[in-house]
């Protein structure tokens, strides 16, 4: 068993050394594909834990010589987010359990993000409240991409958001396949947008204010997202 725990959570280690157990037997179910996804209460922590499925053979041939685990990276990622003023449900550990050579359960611990929405509820907003939450996702992803985060499974149930005394509010989830480097050029940013969803009246505002936060021309935003 491997266990990389945030530090301000040390008292919850024999918990989660248990974690498998608890997983199975505890919580709520909230999304099940291939992964699986529960909320589990421990105290007056309300956890969020994704247990990722098995990878194909060659995934864990690669997993095991060079590429860092999903999960891995879902515990790492978010940390970054934060250090660099970006929101992101606050990681708790990464638990892998080993199985053999070649087979391990891993799982990814966070806690329970309370924001009501994600970008897909903002399509059934009154008119002037989905405007002013499109205005202000679109200087956030600005400032996101000129940050150097380009979230590669960027779409809108990833996007979580809420109104918090009058400010809006943004919070990736599943943010294992991240890229983080060099600021994200005008382009690469106007077309990770596409992989939100949204109706043309949607992609135009997007696409005309993430350009002008990123001081470029909306007509080259608004050109990417037609050709795609």
């Amino acid at each position: 068993m491997k266990i990389i725990l945030n530090p301000k959570y040390e008292h919850l280690r024999s918990y989660l050394t248990h974690l498998e157990e608890h997983f199975e037997r505890e919580g709520k179910e909230i999304f099940r594909d291939r992964n699986i996804l529960r909320t589990l209460q421990v105290g007056d922590l309300t956890l969020c834990v994704k247990k990722y499925a098995l990878p194909s053979l060659s995934g864990r041939v690669a997993q095991r010589i060079y590429k860092s685990s999903k999960g891995k990276k879902a515990y790492f990622h978010p940390l970054e987010l934060r250090e660099r003023g970006f929101e992101s449900p606050e990681p708790v550990a990464f638990v892998r359990y080993n199985k053999g050579l070649l087979r391990s359960d891993s799982y990814f611990v966070c806690l329970h993000s309370n924001y009501r929405y994600n970008m897909l509820d903002a399509l059934t907003l009154p008119y002037d409240e989905r405007t002013e939450v499109v205005h202000h996702f679109a200087a956030f992803a600005a400032r996101l991409h000129e940050g150097g985060f380009l979230h590669r499974d960027f779409s809108s149930g990833n996007v979580l958001f809420d109104n918090i005394d009058g400010r809006y509010h943004f919070a990736l989830i599943d943010t294992n396949s991240m890229y983080i480097g060099r600021p994200v050029s005008v382009e690469k940013g106007c077309e990770n947008l596409l992989q939100l969803s949204g109706d043309d009246e949607f992609f135009t505002q997007l696409a005309r204010e993430y350009a002008i936060a990123r001081n470029a021309a909306p007509e080259r935003c608004l050109e990417i997202l037609k050709t795609h």
